[in-house]
């Protein structure tokens, strides 16, 4: 049998954290969080992580500390147990966020042929990674292969580091090697909402309000918080996420608190970009549905998807 799930999801800021708790609270489901920040523990301003969860589960918020690293690969092997789980006990799992690497494991199988590994070259990488930090490597994936290193981000580290070595193995580009990058799981019987504005701006604005409000519940004192009792610094993979890189040239005064306030809502607008970018591929495949959210209010929104739902799964 297929597991079944629901995937709510769409650039940062779209609402869809509250959608899927209220579509939960419709159909008795429980969420599992596809987002790459909030599985840091401790991390819940910059991440603009779910406090209010209204009495509906949430699962894999809070698994590691943010001195931890936490992959692409330990998303999808968890996520799937839960899934199956939770499919075993007739409960509906319910898939949000933001971060595409974590819905592509869920929905694709991607590999890279039949390059073997070679523990030499990784454990060479790894300790390029643990000096110069995850820009340096994913700079070197760039320069060898653009068209790879643009479809992932510069956290994948294990993602980067072993596209470098099939370079390094090889000779040949990493995207000349990669298979069935994109071949869709046949064990899966997903639905999945993109929340999108075609009015950028609307979105823009929820972003810019939404940093504004980060600022005031006290993210520059969580940021001291965190670098102090964990350790931090610019490399770490926690650290990397946005709401929180930008705080250390404040901190070391390079920059004004509102230069700091821009440059947060800035990258935070370009992420969004990419996202929506990210999630039009969605659009390829039967099992997506748009929802425009220029002119809906997330109870509106809720409704909308619950109406879609209807007679599509059994609950």
């Amino acid at each position: 049998m297929k597991d079944k799930f629901i995937i709510i999801t769409g650039p940062t800021a779209s609402g869809k954290s509250d959608i899927a708790i209220n579509i939960a609270k419709k159909i008795e489901g429980e969420i599992i969080s596809a987002d790459s920040q909030q599985v840091y523990s401790e991390m819940d301003i910059g991440t603009n992580k779910v406090m209010d969860t209204d009495y509906i589960y949430h699962h894999l918020i809070n698994v590691v500390r943010p001195n931890e690293e936490f992959t692409v690969d330990d998303f999808k092997k968890k996520a799937e147990e839960i899934i199956s789980i939770l499919n075993s006990r007739f409960i509906m799992p319910i898939v949000t966020g933001g971060t595409g690497f974590y819905i592509d494991s869920l929905l694709f199988n991607m590999n890279y042929g039949q390059v073997k590994k070679d523990e030499s070259i990784r454990n060479k990488l790894q300790n390029l990674k643990e000096t110069y930090g995850n820009k340096f490597l994913y700079d070197k994936l760039k320069d060898v292969d653009e068209e790879t290193a643009k479809i992932y981000h510069p956290n994948e580290v294990n993602r980067i580091i072993r596209s470098l070595e099939i370079y390094e193995i090889t000779g040949e580009k990493p995207s000349a090697k990669r298979t069935g990058e994109r071949v869709l799981n046949k064990n899966i019987d997903p639905i999945l909402f993109f929340l999108n504005y075609k009015n950028r701006q609307i979105l823009y604005n929820r972003i810019n309000d939404r940093v504004n409000d980060m600022i005031t519940l006290g993210l520059i004192d969580e940021f001291k918080y965190l670098i102090e009792k964990y350790k931090l610094n610019e490399n770490s993979q926690s650290m990397a996420a946005i709401g929180y890189k930008e705080i250390f040239p404040y901190i070391r005064g390079e920059i004004s608190l509102d230069e700091m306030i821009s440059l947060i809502q800035r990258n935070t607008r370009r992420y969004a970009k990419r996202q929506i970018t990210w999630m039009k591929r969605y659009l390829d495949y039967p099992f997506t549905r748009e929802i425009i959210m220029d002119d809906l209010n997330k109870e509106d929104a809720t409704i909308v998807i619950e109406d879609l739902i209807k007679g599509m799964y059994e609950f």
